[in-house]
Parts: structure tokens; C-alpha cells; sequence
């Protein structure tokens, strides 16, 4: 994936069942979740949205925490038969406790939860095999499939729901079975993500990286929308459908263009808030069908660009899929309390409700002004870099002893006022030093390399060990022009 938007040059989409398969299953399970589990269960257990979410952050965390540390831990089979089996009890258990009172049905509801976080994961993965264009396109489908599928299930007996709620999980783990067992022999054969992302952020962006911190906003407003338990019916969910796929095609067809797409769901869903004035219903099914259409557009730049990172990091692709969804996770319950604290304000006062409906929609729109000024999501996805492509450890170039390196590194710390301590780990990154051998060099802690790495980065304006490698030669060369300017490079490896 390249920086900004991806041309036509990207060749036409060939077709994956599995991977269509996958993202179907994600889809449905979402829609059903809203449209038919979520009303009926919020009313009977008032928490129970809260504690499977929790949930969820709480496991993908552990996944996410996993896969950058001890990927060699993570077992193929033992992930996908647990989350398999998590998906089929919990949704019995859920189901036949669904109407008495006590933690059984919580239980249940959280173990369901799992196993489907599980499945999100591997279906990006899945997903993340192809690229970028023909990922929109089998997302978009899905997307489109899934939303009539569950539309028309308002027609069919309630079971057809439940069991899909159920069983879409285990199917996406079942198979996307093959890519996840590839994606994890990469990661435990190649250095661990933690490691590696000291000296090369791009292997593993920051948690405060805008790129996570704008997921949760954006799904902070997915989670507000969802406050509302909007429900198109017919014929509105065919205008919701039409929309979705008037931006998707004129969006993602041809450029991939996640920012646009990002954008327009975000007016969308902020319309269908502003027509929300509290005890005016003439404009409920407008609401609605904006709600829905924006919440629809939301999850589907979720699933794409998670998919993305997944073909941008085959080693790193469960990290990044596992943290950025517990990002998302967070998002959600954000602004479903938001949601929450908005209406208790509307007990009170209507007009008090409406006005901070109004402060909420005006300070999304200053973030993506603001904060978001000169961010893309597809730059930020393109940046993301694999610890190690095909299971190879990264190697890094290190100038040949010909150039005055310890002369370089003293130039650029008085340059850039870096510290005494700032210049010795300098002298290290330039040498090829990994985050271990810098840790035992200096007899100081991980965290504190980082944050030395951290800072030196930020003052000269470099982004990788590599970088800082080709300043430092650049440095020594103008210093000394007899120097010699082309040298064969001794070879070590990050970590």
C-alpha cells in the first residue's frame, strides 16, 4: 500500500471465496448483534454491553500483548479450537439464560464475544493476503450482502438471527484456519514486534500514534450512533444500502481512498445526530436510515484497514489486527456512555440534552480538522513496517570502520543539543546496536532505551535505525570529503 491513495495501477481484484467468506461472517455477526441481540438483552441485563466489551479489550489486549512479545506462544490450533468453542457454549448458555437474572447469561454473552474477537482477527488476516483494492472490494460485498441478509431476517423467524449470532464466528475461524497458521509461523520465526519497534516504530506504532487514537474516535462516534437502537426498515434499509454503496464504489472502487470514506461517514452520522432534537419524532426514520448508513461506512473502514495492516505486516499482522480492534472496542463503549450520559441529561432537560448533542458533533469536527490536519489513514497504514518480511530478521547496514562514525555522532548531538546520555545510545543506533545489546552496553531498562530512542528520533527528524545509519554516514562524509563515499557495509540483525 503505498503513501496516500492507490490508483487504478492496482491491478483488478481477482476474486477469494475464502476471504469473502470471512468478511461475510464478520459483518453478519455485527449486524445481527445490533439489530437483534443487543435491543433484547439491553433491556433485561442494563450491563450487559458494558461487561462483553470489557471483555473484549481485555482479551484482545492479551492477544495483542502475545503476539508483540511471545509470538511463539500462540498455537494455531489451541486458539481457533477455544475460540470455536467459547462462541458455540456461550451462545447456548446466553440463549437459555436469556431471561433470568444472575451472571449466567453475562457468562455467556462474554464468552461469545470472544470467540468472535478472535474471528475478527483471523478474518483480517485472511483478508490482509490480498491487496488493498481487491480487500475493498470483498469488503464492500460483504458489507452489502450481510446488511440485506440481516434486513430481510426481520421477516423470518427468530432463530434464523440467533443461530447466525452463534455460528458466525466459529465458520470465519474454521476457514480462515490456513492464513492464521501462516501468520503465526512468521511471527514466532521473526524477531519479537516489542523488540524490534525500539529502534523501527513503524514495525509497531505507539498506542498515542494518531493512527490508533483516530480509530478510537472514530468508533467513538460508531458507538454514540448506537445509542440511539436505530432500525431502518423497509424501504429505508434500501436507501441505507444505496448510500453505503454510492460512497463505497465512488470511494474505494478505484483509488482506495479510506480518508474519504472515513469523512463521509463521519457527516453522515453527524447529520443523523443533529435531526435527533429530543421529543421531536418526525424525522425518526431519517435519523435512522442515517444512522445506519454512517455506522455501516464506519465498520467498513474498520474491516479494511485492519486488513490493510495485515498486508502491510505479515509477522506483525495478529498485533496490530489485535491492538487496533481493542482500540476500536475502547471507541465504542466511549461513546456509548457518552450516549448514555446525553439521554440521563434529557430526563432533565431536552433542551440541555440537544445542546451538548451539538458540543459532542463540534468537537468530532475540530479532531478531524484539527488533530487530523494532514493525517491519512492510508499514509499511516503505508508507514507500517514488517519486523520481518517472510520470517527473515530485518537486516540493518552498518557503515564500514573507513568512516569517522564516533566524530559523526559527536557532530550531530551538538547539532541537535541531544544529552550525554542521547549521544552514547546515538553512537550504538549507528553501530547497529539492537534494544538488548543496548540494554546490556549501557546497563540500563528496555523502557529506558526507549525512551532515549524516542527522543533522538524526534530531534533529528528520523523514523528507523536505518535512517539515523544513512544521517550519521551523510554527516561524516561532509566533515570528510576524502572519506570514501561507497563502502561494502557489515551486515547485523535488529533485536
Amino acid at each position: 500500500m503505498p503513501h496516500g491513495k492507490v490508483t487504478s495501477a492496482d491491478p483488478a481484484p481477482t476474486w477469494d471465496k475464502r476471504a469473502f467468506l470471512c468478511a461475510l461472517m464478520v459483518f453478519l455477526y455485527t449486524f445481527v448483534l445490533d439489530d437483534f441481540v443487543l435491543p433484547v438483552s439491553n433491556g433485561l441485563h442494563p450491563l450487559m454491553f458494558e461487561v462483553t466489551t470489557v471483555g473484549g479489550i481485555g482479551f484482545l489486549a492479551l492477544i495483542g500483548l502475545l503476539a508483540s512479545r511471545r509470538p511463539d506462544v500462540l498455537d494455531n490450533d489451541w486458539f481457533n479450537g477455544c475460540a470455536v468453542t467459547c462462541s458455540l457454549a456461550g451462545a447456548f448458555v446466553a440463549l437459555e439464560s436469556v431471561g433470568a437474572p444472575g451472571p449466567l447469561y453475562y457468562l455467556g454473552s462474554v464468552l461469545v464475544d470472544v470467540g468472535f474477537e478472535w474471528a475478527l482477527v483471523v478474518a483480517c488476516l485472511t483478508l490482509g493476503e490480498l491487496r488493498l483494492r481487491a480487500i475493498c472490494a470483498h469488503a464492500g460485498v460483504a458489507a452489502l450482502v450481510a446488511y440485506g441478509g440481516t434486513a430481510l431476517m426481520q421477516y423470518l423467524p427468530l432463530a434464523v438471527p440467533l443461530a447466525c449470532y452463534g455460528l458466525a464466528g466459529p465458520v470465519a475461524v474454521v476457514v480462515a484456519a490456513p492464513s492464521t497458521r501462516r501468520r503465526l509461523a512468521a511471527a514466532a520465526a521473526a524477531p519479537p514486534l516489542a523488540d524490534v519497534s525500539v529502534t523501527r516504530p513503524g514495525v509497531l506504532p505507539s498506542l498515542t500514534n494518531l493512527l490508533f487514537v483516530s480509530i478510537v474516535v472514530l468508533m467513538s462516534a460508531f458507538g454514540y450512533s448506537l445509542g440511539y437502537d436505530a432500525h431502518a426498515t423497509m424501504p429505508l434499509f434500501l436507501v441505507v444500502m444505496a448510500v453505503f454503496a454510492l460512497v463505497w464504489v465512488a470511494a474505494t472502487w478505484r483509488s482506495q481512498d479510506l480518508d474519504l470514506v472515513y469523512k463521509v461517514a463521519g457527516i453522515i452520522v453527524l447529520f443523523g445526530m443533529f435531526v435527533s432534537h429530543p421529543g421531536v419524532g418526525s424525522f425518526a426514520g431519517l435519523q435512522a436510515a442515517a444512522l445506519k448508513a454512517g455506522a455501516l461506512l464506519v465498520y467498513y473502514v474498520e474491516v479494511v484497514l485492519y486488513a490493510g495492516m495485515a498486508a502491510r505486516s505479515r509477522s506483525g499482522g495478529i498485533a496490530l489486527v489485535a491492538l487496533a480492534n481493542a482500540a476500536s472496542l475502547l471507541g465504542i463503549l466511549l461513546g456509548s456512555e457518552v450516549h448514555g450520559g446525553v439521554q440521563l441529561v434529557a430526563t432533565f432537560s431536552e433542551n440541555a440534552a440537544y445542546l451538548l448533542t451539538v458540543t459532542i458533533a463540534c468537537a468530532f469536527v475540530a479532531f478531524i480538522v484539527l488533530a487530523q490536519r494532514g493525517f491519512s489513514l492510508n499514509r499511516a497504514v503505508a508507514e507500517i513496517e514488517d519486523p520481518a518480511p517472510d520470517g527473515v530478521p530485518v537486516p540493518v547496514v552498518v557503515p564500514a570502520p573507513a568512516v569517522d562514525l564516533r566524530g559523526a555522532c559527536a557532530a550531530l548531538a551538538e547539532e541537535y543539543g541531544l544529552t550525554p546520555r542521547e549521544s552514547e545510545v546515538l553512537g550504538l543506533l549507528v553501530k547497529g546496536y539492537g534494544t538488548a545489546r543496548m540494554e546490556e552496553a549501557l546497563v540500563i531498562s528496555r523502557n529506558t532505551v526507549k525512551t532515549h530512542v524516542r527522543h533522538i528520533y524526534a530531534k533529528l527528524g528520523c523514523h528507523s535505525q536505518q535512517e539515523l545509519i544513512d544521517l550519521a554516514e551523510k554527516s561524516s562524509s561532509v566533515a570528510s570529503p576524502e572519506s570514501p563515499h561507497s563502502f561494502q557495509g557489515d551486515i547485523t540483525l535488529e533485536g
